[in-house]
Formats: C-alpha cells, sequence, structure tokens
C-alpha cells in the first residue's frame, strides 16, 4: 500500500517536472504556431520508404491515388514520384537544411532540390521544420518553384501530462520526439484531421540489417524502395563528425525503442483526436497500430 502511495506520487512529480521542462521548451522555442492547409480529401496516405513499399505501390497504386498523399524524405527519388504527383511532402533530416551549394557529399539532396525545381509542376505542399528556415534548400525552392507551399511545423518535442502534451501538440507548439520523418509525418496529418490515415512501406525493419565487424563496429545496411539492393552495402554508423567511433549495440537499440515508442505515442494522440491509423505495410514491425487489408473504393465526401 505504502509502495504503491510512493510510486503513485513519483510518477506525479516526474510528469509535472517534464511538463514543466516542455514548457520551457515552448516558450523558448515554439512561439511560431504551425499553420497547416485544409485536408483536401477526408482519407490520406502515408508512404514511407522501406523497401516494402514497392509491393505496395505495384499492388495498390490506384487506391493510394485515390487519397491525398504524402511522401517523406528521399521518395522523389523514385520514379514513380512523377506519376503519383503527391500534394504532401515531409521532410525532417537536418542534413538538408545545412546543405549549400558548396556540399559535396550529399549527392542524394543535391538531387531531391533538382527534381523539386526542375519537374515538379503540380501544387504540392513542402513540410520542414521551422529550424529550417533561411536554409539554402528553401531559398532555392522558394525562388524557383511557385508550385511547391513551404509549410513550418515546429518540432519541439515535448512530454509531461497527457492533457497539456496532446493540447501542446493540437496547436502546433510541440510534437511527439520524432526518431523517425513517419512520426512527424503522422502527427502533421492528424493535425491536419484527417478522418483515416493508411500507412504504407514502413517496414521498420532496420534491426534485420544491422551487423558487427570484427573491429566491434556497428555496420548497417539500409535500404530503400527507391534503392538497387545490388548497390546498397553495409556501412558504419559513427556517433561523433570524426568518423572514429560507431554507435553501440545499446545505443541502437535504444534508438529503435524510441521509434516504437513514438508509434504508441502517436497512436494514443490519434484516438484522442477520432483519428483512424491503419497500417497497410506489406511488411512491417509496427504493432502500435492496427493492420489491414485494403478496402476499395475509398469513400469521398
Amino acid at each position: 500500500m505504502l509502495e504503491a502511495g510512493f510510486n503513485s506520487v513519483n510518477q506525479f512529480l516526474s510528469e509535472f517536472v517534464k511538463s514543466l521542462l516542455s514548457l520551457v521548451k515552448v516558450v523558448i522555442r515554439g512561439r511560431h504556431m504551425a499553420r497547416l492547409p485544409i485536408r483536401q480529401l477526408p482519407v490520406c496516405s502515408v508512404l514511407g520508404n522501406g523497401p516494402s513499399l514497392n509491393e505496395s505501390l505495384a499492388d495498390h497504386f490506384d487506391f493510394i491515388q485515390q487519397t491525398e498523399v504524402v511522401c517523406v524524405n528521399n521518395f522523389a527519388h523514385a520514379d514513380i514520384f512523377l506519376r503519383l504527383r503527391p500534394q504532401d511532402y515531409v521532410i525532417s533530416d537536418p542534413n538538408y537544411f545545412v546543405f549549400t551549394e558548396q556540399t559535396t557529399d550529399r549527392d542524394d539532396i543535391r538531387r531531391t532540390l533538382s527534381i523539386f525545381l526542375e519537374h515538379v509542376n503540380w501544387p504540392m505542399s513542402l513540410y520542414v521544420p521551422h529550424f529550417a528556415k533561411g536554409s539554402y534548400l528553401l531559398g532555392q525552392i522558394e525562388r524557383g518553384n511557385p508550385q511547391i507551399k513551404v509549410v513550418y511545423f515546429n518540432y519541439t518535442v515535448v512530454s509531461g501530462f497527457r492533457w497539456l502534451t496532446y493540447w501542446l501538440y493540437s496547436k502546433g507548439l510541440g510534437m511527439p520526439q520524432a526518431q523517425t520523418v513517419i512520426i512527424a509525418a503522422l502527427t502533421l496529418m492528424i493535425n491536419r484531421r484527417f478522418e483515416t490515415i493508411y500507412l504504407f512501406g514502413a517496414d521498420t525493419s532496420w534491426h534485420e540489417q544491422i551487423r558487427l565487424n570484427d573491429q566491434n563496429q556497428l555496420l548497417i545496411k539500409q535500404i530503400h524502395f527507391y534503392d538497387k539492393p545490388k548497390d546498397v552495402t553495409h556501412q558504419p554508423v559513427y556517433s561523433d563528425k570524426y568518423r572514429q567511433r560507431t554507435f553501440s549495440m545499446a545505443s541502437q537499440f535504444l534508438s529503435l525503442h524510441k521509434v516504437f515508442r513514438g508509434y504508441e505515442v502517436i497512436r494514443n494522440y490519434a484516438d484522442h483526436k477520432g483519428v483512424t491509423i491503419l497500417n497497410a505495410s506489406a511488411k512491417s514491425y509496427i504493432d502500435a497500430f492496427e493492420r489491414t487489408q485494403i478496402k476499395w473504393p475509398v469513400a469521398s465526401k
């Protein structure tokens, strides 16, 4: 009885401290409320870049095209990007926003920028964190392609009392920890008040590709649906800018824990907002969302 009471008080104090720290972060970093565009349809499809997306696009392209389509990060590298013509695109990788004309080691970012400038000839909203404002990449896009509307969101991680964090989420003043871009994309689409969100290409199977070499270096082979598997090899995952030390196995699995915990947080927030998230990925380790088989046609309003 005494222990239960102690645990209850300890939990309250922990949530109180987290809430207080979250409010301080919001005051310092999150003063710009996100202004999200009105949804175009009641249903959207969020497309991760996992290898299984190839199967989903082959089997369900017509279904996906009938929903509002949300792509992420380097999806534009795929030939199907120009056929799909997504209405929404989310980039949260901070490397995009330190990229400059002089950057020599990020051909993937240069390629994405080139595609945005030269080939996007339809209206598309590009969602990026507010700290990206003023970056070289966004300057090029805003000056070079009027079809792309940049939408800024706050990536201020907040936690604490659930009623407070949900209020901060809904006001665009904070987000759950977005260990992957999919978590950020789902948060944004929940706040745009879609009725149903379908998730494709969310394999979340990185643990299958973890290796340890004879020097105890952590290696990962990161395969995306647009890659040619024979061109992708296991590479060290460095923890320092001097590329001397890789992440430990413990830290790598802690990072994976944050990914899966983030999905649980998003599921609870979606339930609170009356939004249904359905995992339609051909392959996925995510257990937070209900798995589903595609039903056709999509109801329209």
